[in-house]
């Protein structure tokens, strides 16, 4: 990419980073971590947002562009507006696991001028809602021993009344989400056009957009 995409890529980045310190600037006690603090998400009976998104039948939202919109996905990861296009993939219930929906939301470069070659994963969204929090919890926790196995760490991150943890993964840095019954993990495609070092604080930044919209409504 040419320079200048990549310093408006930095001031974006930046940007967003210099926004997310904001929010806890009262929080900050001496911790070493270099992880940004999130807002507190509802818990169970807490009232809902002015912004809570629609009523839906599902656990999950039914579009990919509910969750991050497709639009908006080029401003979060400094490319060129236009630039991206999501599709879809809706999975089958796994009973044996107590999951009753996945949804998985691709990104994907349009190329042009800034951006990676067309055809290119950008951003990989993977949403699940389980029959409980329970049945959340125990999958993550199978996905962190399948992490662990194969050498990659993982990192809690703080993430107010959810649990998030980041994964350095080789193949793609990781961050999965769990609130509730539902898990979602936002993954980037290394260095396309995130730099490996600047990854946590963007999924973070991601992860915020999109879990006010994933958080499962009263009757779902």
């Amino acid at each position: 990419m040419g320079s200048a995409a990549g310093t408006r890529r930095r001031a974006l980045v930046a940007a967003a980073l210099a926004g997310l310190a904001l929010l806890v600037g009262a929080c900050s006690s001496g911790s070493s971590l270099a992880t940004p603090p999130v807002p507190t998400f509802p818990g169970p009976g807490a009232a809902p947002v002015t912004s809570a998104p629609p009523p839906r039948n599902s656990i999950l939202p039914t579009e990919c562009d509910q969750v991050l919109a497709s639009d908006q996905v080029p401003n979060y990861l400094g490319m060129p507006l236009g630039s991206v296009r999501v599709a879809a993939l809706r999975d089958v219930p796994a009973p044996s696991v107590g999951r009753l929906e996945r949804v998985t939301c691709n990104y994907t470069s349009q190329g042009g001028p800034g951006a990676p070659p067309p055809n290119t994963l950008v951003l990989k969204v993977l949403t699940s809602g389980y029959t409980t929090p329970e049945a959340a919890a125990a999958q993550s926790r199978v996905n962190r021993d399948a992490q662990a196995s194969s050498g990659v760490p993982a990192q809690p991150v703080p993430f107010g009344a959810a649990e998030a943890i980041y994964y350095p993964d080789p193949e793609g840095p990781v961050l999965v989400v769990v609130y509730g019954r539902v898990t979602a993990s936002f993954t980037l495609t290394p260095d396309r056009p995130v730099p490996v070092d600047q990854a946590q604080p963007v999924l973070v930044d991601l992860a915020l957009r999109a879990l006010p919209v994933l958080v499962p409504q009263a009757g779902s």
